[in-house]
């Protein structure tokens, strides 16, 4: 069985929650005090779930330097080494912090006060530089047989699956106003060339990318300003190339969803990773948890089970303890498989028929790819007004004919 641990956002330095992921001698923003080990409790939670791959979704870093890629790099190779993880088997996206902005910003140093200084060009070489910094200051795998255009771009293939490793963050600059991702026309042109040439393969095909390529919803209504600027290409191109997931972070906020299209080959399953480590200011406040996804990809191709633990400061990384706006996910989830409406009510009304207890691994398939808290209100929306309902999925229930 194939399971990946999914991280992201770890944000090392000053951005972190954490003494342990800081940068020796150099301060951060929030601490916990008196914590459970980030690091040490994450190698146990992973070694208990058998771990084969790890992927991080991007923002590795908090400013992009030598040292916390440094520092970053040595804490993902140890936890990789405890979990008796080959550091070829480490997948890494890279993300808009992981660009040295102190490189970007070099071009402000020369004399453009008269009118041939190639302004523009000169700052985006530094740009470009900048955002190559990590390939200088990574020892992790990154694609070296088939590179894309971007840093750390590429393609894995291996006997389990065939992984796309897009950069989104690499055009980033401190001009934004939002580090929204982008592509670029070359990575898209690159992507959409590739993924043709796997589109007959019967392994799991994987994206791996910082930026979100679906308009979230967030906790108020709000413009999204950070979706990836080529979003719909970006899907386009997997509908048709019969991808199954698309693995990201960026967002803070943990989700996954299915989701299909009539003009893709099969549905696409979503994993937003939230964040491995960033303090609490970048989680609205610390009402959204800290997370790391578990992604088991099952031996039918495209459907998967998803498990998320959530960092407590007192216990460590436990199990997600609540579906709720801030965590709009169950601890345990199957993605890959949509189901039709009347075939979802068919299925629930059908548990009239049960005289006895009703345990959740007993439904039908269908109610068993729905978010647990929206199949409890499917259960009252059909059966409340014949019958009592005593308990609540995903605990076992039990119908009383009124």
């Amino acid at each position: 069985m194939v399971r990946i641990a999914l991280i992201s956002d770890i944000h090392f330095g000053k951005f972190s929650r954490s003494v342990e992921l800081s940068v020796p001698g150099e301060p951060i923003k929030d601490e916990s005090i008196g914590a459970e080990s980030i690091i040490e409790s994450a190698i146990s939670v992973l070694k208990e779930q058998d771990i084969t791959y790890i992927c991080v979704a991007g923002d590795l870093t908090s400013i992009g330097s030598p040292q916390e890629f440094k520092y970053c790099n040595d804490m993902l190779n140890n936890i990789a080494y405890k979990l008796n993880i080959s550091q070829k088997n480490i997948f890494i996206g890279l993300g808009n912090h992981d660009i040295d902005w102190k490189i970007s910003e070099l071009y402000d140093q020369y004399d453009s006060s008269y009118s041939e200084f190639p302004i523009e060009f000169v700052k985006e070489q530094y740009r470009i530089i900048a955002a190559n910094a990590s390939i200088h200051n990574l020892t992790t795998t990154f694609p070296t047989e088939d590179k894309g255009p971007a840093p750390y771009s590429g393609i894995i293939e291996n006997d389990d699956f065939i992984l796309f490793v897009l950069n989104t963050g690499w055009c980033c600059t401190k001009d934004q106003r939002f580090s929204h991702g982008k592509l670029d026309t070359s990575q898209l042109q690159w992507f959409s060339d590739k993924a043709k040439k796997y589109k007959g393969s019967k392994k799991w095909k994987l994206i791996l990318l910082h930026h979100h390529p679906l308009a979230y919803k967030y906790n108020v209504p709000a413009w999204d300003p950070s979706l990836l600027e080529e979003s719909g290409e970006l899907l386009e191109i997997a509908g048709s190339n019969g991808f199954n997931v698309i693995m990201h972070g960026h967002r803070h906020h943990p989700r996954a969803q299915t989701m299909f299209d009539g003009a893709w080959e099969n549905p696409i399953s979503f994993v937003c990773a939230g964040s491995f480590a960033v303090n609490a200011s970048h989680r609205y406040g610390g009402s959204i948890p800290n997370t790391i996804h578990v992604v088991e990809l099952g031996d039918e191709v495209g459907v998967l089970k998803l498990k998320t633990f959530q960092y407590s400061p007192a216990s460590g990384w436990i199990p997600l303890v609540k579906n709720c706006e801030e965590t709009p996910l169950d601890y345990e989830m199957r993605l890959g498989k949509i189901f039709d409406y009347e075939k979802i009510k068919e299925s629930i009304l059908s548990l009239k028929q049960r005289d006895s207890e009703i345990k959740w691994d007993s439904l039908d398939e269908c109610l068993y790819y729905m978010p647990i808290n929206v199949l409890n209100e499917k259960m009252k929306e059909y059966l409340e007004d014949t019958h009592r309902i005593i308990g609540r999925f995903p605990d076992s229930i039990v119908l009383i004919k009124k």
